[in-house]
């Protein structure tokens, strides 16, 4: 085994549709920990839930929040964007589109969700017809709008970064279109079997089965040997 870090996303990928946990994924990340490869969660949700779920599944990896918006490695936490903007775009589409921000909004830092009470192409119409230089991405569960260089793949850079290894070195498993970035920046990325289609051709690697059984499918294929980085920066 000569990867050092295994990035898993949360809702749709160790949670089924219904944000049920797998205990089967639960099970393979304990496996992983306990072989000697460290797992980090990667999540649209706000910091407090991941470092929750972190602690409840046993895993001792740096966490990833808010869609990469937050990071937490070890005692330090790091917030890579704001929402002064965010809030600002949040009363003009309050306006236009009768929005609903989630429960969890107001406590994020660094972006605000809304929940899919209208589309997403409408919340970017409207973000640029007022000229904010925002995206808003639906992550399947919510809408989230954040700034431009607020996703999970820079996030994925800075944890590396911190760690003193290459992204070549760690292995990304998610489901949503708000981890494209994660999956195409880790040295190997894969879709679970239910993600989007658009999500597996951003991986370009689909596991055979969905959610958690999936990730559980991926652990023992690194754990086995099955797969190995191409390239290391050891």
């Amino acid at each position: 085994m000569m990867f050092r870090l295994l990035v898993v996303d949360i809702d749709g990928t160790i949670t089924d549709g219904q944000r049920r946990l797998s205990l089967q994924a639960v099970e393979a990340v304990r496996r992983a920990e306990a072989a000697g490869l460290p797992v980090s969660l990667a999540s649209g949700n706000v910091l407090p839930f991941v470092e929750a779920a972190a602690v409840l599944i046993g895993t001792s990896g740096p966490l990833i929040a808010e869609d990469g918006g937050a990071i937490a490695i070890g005692r330090e936490v790091r917030f890579l964007g704001g929402r002064e903007e965010v809030d600002r775009a949040l009363e003009v589409l309050r306006a236009e589109l009768g929005v609903v921000e989630t429960r969890s909004s107001r406590l994020r830092v660094a972006g605000a969700t809304i929940e899919r009470t209208v589309g997403v192409e409408e919340v970017r119409r409207v973000l640029a017809s007022h000229g904010f230089n925002l995206v808003a991405v639906d992550s399947g569960f919510a809408i989230h709008i954040k700034e431009p260089h607020v996703n999970k793949g820079n996030a994925l850079r800075a944890v590396a970064e911190s760690l003193g290894i290459s992204t070549d070195e760690i292995v990304a498993v998610a489901d949503g279109p708000n981890d494209v970035e994660l999956l195409r920046c880790a040295g190997l990325g894969f879709a679970v079997a239910n993600s989007p289609e658009e999500v597996k051709r951003a991986a370009g690697r689909v596991t055979g089965l969905p959610d958690g059984a999936g990730v559980a499918e991926i652990v023992d294929m690194i754990l086995g040997g099955k797969i190995k980085p191409s390239r290391v920066n050891l």
